[in-house]
């Protein structure tokens, strides 16, 4: 992807060219997963990144500790289906306080990990044994904590390989910008602000805001054909709890155009007969299956099991398969 700088504070125009052509990338939805099944233990879990192999790093939002779980999870290289998730156990360190972080990128050219906290609006490089390395993503002032909507920071990391970018951008617009204008960010190998675009977001869906309301983009993971994945989410908590729902996007956006492409889309629900409900928050890619579908992994925040009885968030997995027969990935 050839990258588009522009000068610090800038909102490039959401603009949608009517000549923009993307492609025909046709997402299957395959199946989710209840992590209780293979004991891995309740959480808010909210980011997922690859370490190569079999292996992820995942992050809580609400853990005490600076750092990051490690899973091993295996999957049929065939259908794509999830035969085992086990957890390798949590690497970190006591922390003064809870940093809420939201996203996890793994970066192989530093061999090492950057964990992205809503808290304090920073993103800490971590080794693989969960120290802290003392280097940071070097955030711009303008979008430092002071200037977020509160609890609405940085919910989304990705890491580019190829390109070697870091990309992240806050959930919600910043309390100066325009709403439903967010800035898309990437960062490069010297942790320094190498471009910044402008991300539209759609129009919010919930007829009312309720007990609590939430809207903009959790996760971003770059996609190998070319583009961003982003994961639009909002969820509306009602009143009682009973009749919240959350409503989930997945979309392919490119950068230099601010066109973005509608892959999937899904809602849950959670009433006293339907239980479903899933915040999704975490995105990465899986492995690639046998005939060259790309798999995606996306990973809910259960809030840490919260509820009673049978009327109880769990954590899942969810799988997408994006099949390559049907693309046109040329930006």
């Amino acid at each position: 992807m050839t990258r588009k700088s522009v000068s610090a504070g800038r909102l490039p125009s959401c603009s949608l060219p009517l000549l923009f052509m993307l492609f025909m990338l046709q997402p299957v939805v395959a199946k989710r997963y209840r992590l209780s099944r293979w004991d891995i233990p309740k959480a808010n879990y909210s980011g997922i990144a690859p370490l190569g192999g079999q292996k992820y790093a995942v992050v809580s939002d609400e853990q005490s500790e600076a750092g990051f779980f490690v899973w091993t999870l295996r999957m049929d290289t065939v259908t794509g289906k999830i035969i085992d998730v086990s957890n390798d156990g949590f690497y970190g360190l006591a922390w003064p306080f809870d940093r809420d972080a939201e996203g996890i990128a793994f970066c192989p050219q530093r061999n090492t990990l950057f964990v992205s906290g809503e808290e304090d609006q920073r993103i800490l490089e971590h080794r693989l044994d969960g120290t802290l390395t003392g280097e940071e993503i070097r955030v711009p002032q303008y979008v430092g904590k002071e200037f977020i909507q509160y609890n609405r920071g940085f919910e989304a990391l990705g890491y580019d390989p190829r390109e070697h970018l870091f990309w992240t951008v806050t959930e919600s617009p910043l309390k100066e910008d325009e709403a439903l204008h967010l800035r898309m960010m990437s960062f490069g190998l010297d942790l320094k602000l190498a471009s910044e675009y402008s991300y539209c977001l759609d129009l919010p869906q919930a007829r009312n805001h309720g007990r609590d309301h939430y809207h903009g983009v959790v996760a971003v993971t770059p996609f190998p054909g070319g583009g961003l994945l982003v994961l639009e989410r909002e969820a509306r908590i009602a009143r009682a709890y009973n009749g919240s729902r959350c409503w989930c996007k997945l979309f392919l956006y490119n950068p230099l155009s601010g066109q973005k492409k509608l892959l999937e889309r899904w809602s849950t629900r959670f009433h006293l007969f339907n239980t479903r409900f899933s915040n999704y928050e975490g995105m990465c890619l899986g492995p690639v299956l046998a005939d060259g579908t790309q798999t995606l992994l996306l990973l809910a925040d259960s809030q840490g099991g919260s509820g009673v009885g049978p009327w109880r968030l769990r954590d899942r997995l969810k799988v997408i398969r994006l099949n390559p027969e049907k693309s046109d990935l040329h930006f």
